[in-house]
């Protein structure tokens, strides 16, 4: 009832007049996030990013109201008797105010927080002069878990709200990342290539167009700013370097340029305890600090785009292409007991690109939006050595063996791959309070595979073609305190396998998936309430269903997809004082999931099955504090329970369970982090800024094994708590900085899977030019 009558209010306001106008700052720049209002109503906005601004409002004489926290306010008479277009107004920066305040103007970012979407929205631009990538950004987001097997290219597992792997997806700007290929994933791609990163967790927008089962997350890149040039430098520990430029070029006529470049690289030699077995008895000895020897990285990769921009067939036309490389060494297997020094990764790809947008398509109020990417990339895996290797590097070589260090057969796997992926996204605003949506998604996948130390070849070339269509309608109403939206996706999957008995399976099926989301201010600007459904579908990947050629994990075409039912409930409440700032965010979640996809032993390899029903409740939470511009605590926490629902052991039996309604192994289960930040301007210069900001990360016990194994019946990865810290100093309003950082002060011993540690302390020192 709510809803209806919220929509017909939204439909009754045909006799408003709508008044347009622009806000620049006095240095000729848009002013994103400026509050504009009638004054006395309630008819108020913000301005976008490219500083424009609409409302809608009964005709009459108005004061105009334009303020901006840091900026001197200004009012105007306004003669309001039909649709107009105001004179462009320009505010000027309040210095006295600056030395008086915390800014915290309503940014895209807390806008997009404001969304009926469960969403954390990151921004980046506060990080720009750390060294760190998006996986240790988001490791430090409320319902984020990320654990990494080793330093840097390691293999990591991403977990948003008890799911993982291929259950959350990955986009840069709407376009999947894991079309780009293994050397731009979220353990390298810098924090600087991009402005802010959206964390959708539970229902996902279908603008994103994905399957995802558990959430989303989008990194969103910056295409405001028209000129600007973006280089950094990075040394550390372990023989550390990353290296990264982006820069963008737009023409007075609207030819723009963009180019993002970025390169890692590491030995990854830092010390674990390991012990050496005797060569004679093969008995081990003492623990001792051992290096990595054969644990490298490096990757590199260039995105290269131009176009156009504000033409009258486009808001923006952008062709680009991307090429990325990357080789990683394999140290261990899955635990460190088997030592690996020759095996190893690496890759190619090759991925053009277009993107498109224009607004008033065709009609007025109508927007289209298209990415799409096409992936041409060879992958490798390289295991044919008989060589054994000890932790002190030591090897001999045994040429009776007929495997190599990881597999029992000597492999050299080839892919060729061929991706499409294409999102197209039509939006129509049928008035201010109303619009609707429809996206459609494609995803094509094939590959030829060879393995040069087998003489079985597969005659065909498998596919996997996914289809997902989605239309959405959403309304703002009750003077844009209520925010609603309502959707539906169909989900469409078929393709072709070959499977090792030279049989060919098409797999074929279609789902509905469904979902609603809302949002409401009980206090305006300060207090929000938040409630979301959704019904969702994911979908099987490619490596789940045509395997990996039989290196590791055997096909199987005959995978379901996973669905779950999703609910999440929470509120924000944010209020900022003359010298004080807080904000505090707190969820509730619930994930019913069936039709798991879990790996399960297939002689000495693996093959994934529709086994586990998952059950997820949890509770996490963020408080902020700010005081003036000088100081900032933040502090989030995370609480959720993994329970195994399967009451029978295997699917289609009737065996009983005994770890039903059990806690999954191997999934954290409480964790969180702090951040204190200092900020110290105008120390030499009037230009200068020096930041200190300390961090601390925990993670409480969790279960390896099943909890109710006998005598495994205990928390087996212990407590983990460190601490880091890092000193920035900036001249010329942020053209100059140099950044020293502190991982794990204290060098405790950190793993994310028992067992096989991760680097312990390390330091950074990083270089970086901004020039606007």
């Amino acid at each position: 009832m709510l809803v209806l009558l919220a929509s017909i209010q939204g439909f009754s306001q045909s006799s408003k007049v709508n008044l347009t106008g622009v806000i620049l700052t006095d240095s000729g720049q848009p002013a994103e996030g400026v509050s504009v209002a009638l004054k006395g109503t309630a008819y108020s906005t913000l301005t976008n990013e490219k500083g424009e601004y609409e409302l809608s409002a009964e005709p009459g004489n108005y004061v105009l109201s334009v303020t901006y926290v840091g900026y001197k306010s200004k009012q105007t008479k306004i003669n309001l008797q039909s649709n107009q277009t105001a004179p462009s107004i320009s505010i000027e920066e309040d210095m006295a105010a600056l030395d008086e305040v915390q800014v915290t103007g309503k940014t895209k970012v807390q806008r997009v927080r404001e969304q009926a979407f469960n969403i954390t929205a990151v921004d980046l631009k506060q990080l720009y002069n750390t060294s760190a990538d998006l996986n240790q950004v988001l490791n430090k987001t409320t319902g984020v878990r990320v654990r990494e097997s080793g330093g840097m290219g390691s293999a990591f597992n991403f977990s948003l709200n008890g799911f993982s792997g291929d259950q959350v997806k990955f986009f840069l700007d709407g376009i999947p990342i894991d079309n780009y290929g293994s050397s731009f994933t979220l353990n390298n791609i810098p924090v600087n290539m991009a402005e802010r990163i959206d964390v959708y967790k539970g229902v996902v927008p279908i603008e994103l167009g994905g399957d995802a089962l558990g959430g989303a997350v989008n990194i969103v890149t910056n295409k405001n700013v028209n000129h600007y040039i973006d280089a950094s430098y990075s040394f550390g520990s372990f023989n550390t370097h990353k290296a990264a430029i982006n820069t963008r070029f737009t023409s007075k006529k609207g030819l723009v340029a963009n180019i993002n470049a970025f390169a890692n690289y590491s030995d990854n030699s830092y010390k674990v305890d390991a012990s050496i077995p005797d060569s004679f008895s093969g008995v081990y000895g003492p623990i001792q600090k051992l290096k990595h020897f054969h644990d490298g990285y490096k990757q590199g990769t260039v995105m290269a785009e131009v176009g156009v921009k504000d033409k009258k067939y486009a808001d923006y036309l952008l062709i680009g292409a991307a090429v990325s490389a990357n080789k990683k060494e394999i140290q261990q297997g899955t635990t460190m007991l088997r030592v690996v020094g020759d095996a190893f990764t690496d890759s190619q790809n090759f991925v053009p690109s277009i993107k498109y947008k224009k607004s008033n398509l065709f009609t007025k109020d109508l927007t289209a939006t298209l990415a799409a990417s096409y992936n041409i990339a060879q992958e490798r895996t390289v295991d044919t050595s008989s060589a054994r290797y000890d932790w002190s590097g030591h090897y001999e070589i045994k040429s009776y063996e007929s495997g190599g260090e990881i597999n029992t057969v000597k492999t050299l796997m080839v892919f060729d791959v061929k991706s499409l992926q294409s999102n197209a996204n039509l939006k129509y605003d049928l008035n201010e309070n109303n619009s609707f949506a429809l996206n459609y998604t494609y995803l094509g996948y094939k590959r030829k595979q060879d393995n040069e130390y087998t003489t079985t070849d597969i005659p065909t070339e498998p596919y996997i073609n996914k289809n997902i269509l989605g239309l959405s309608y959403s309304l703002s109403a009750l003077e844009k305190r209520l925010s609603y939206t309502t959707f539906a996706k169909m989900l469409d999957l078929h393709g072709e396998i070959m499977t090792q008995e030279n049989g060919v399976i098409k797999p074929s099926f279609n789902d509905l998936g469904y979902g609603t989301a809302a949002a409401y201010f009980v206090i305006p600007e300060e207090f929000q309430v938040k409630a979301s459904y959704e019904h969702a579908f994911r979908l099987p990947s490619a490596i789940e269903l045509l395997g990996d050629g039989g290196v590791r994990i055997n096909p199987n075409p005959t995978l379901e997809p996973e669905v779950s039912d999703n609910v999440n409930l929470g509120f924000a409440y944010k209020k900022t004082y003359k010298v004080h700032s807080f904000a505090f965010e707190g969820n509730l979640l619930y994930r019913k999931a069936n039709n798991f996809i879990q790996p399960q032993l297939d002689g000495n390899k693996s093959i994934n099955v529709n086994f586990k029903n998952i059950q997820v409740t949890g509770i996490d939470g963020v408080i902020h504090y700010g005081y003036k511009q000088w100081f900032t605590f933040d502090l989030n926490t995370t609480y959720q329970k993994t329970l195994n629902m399967d009451d029978t052991l295997l699917p289609g039996t009737n065996q009983v369970n005994y770890l039903y309604k059990t806690q999954v192994p191997n999934v954290p289960i409480f964790y969180g982090n702090a951040n204190l930040g200092f900020y110290f301007k105008n120390l030499k210069y009037t230009d200068d800024l020096f930041t200190i900001n300390l961090s601390t990360s925990y993670a409480g016990s969790y279960y390896l094994n099943p909890p109710t194994l006998g005598k495994q019946n205990k928390k087996e990865i212990p407590e983990q708590v460190y601490y880091s810290a890092s000193l920035a100093y900036s001249l010329k309003n942020g053209r100059y900085n140099i950044a020293l950082e502190c991982f794990d002060i204290t060098d405790v011993k950190l793993y994310d899977y028992y067992n096989v540690q991760k680097p312990g302390r390390s330091f950074t020192l990083k270089l970086r030019y901004f020039f606007m």
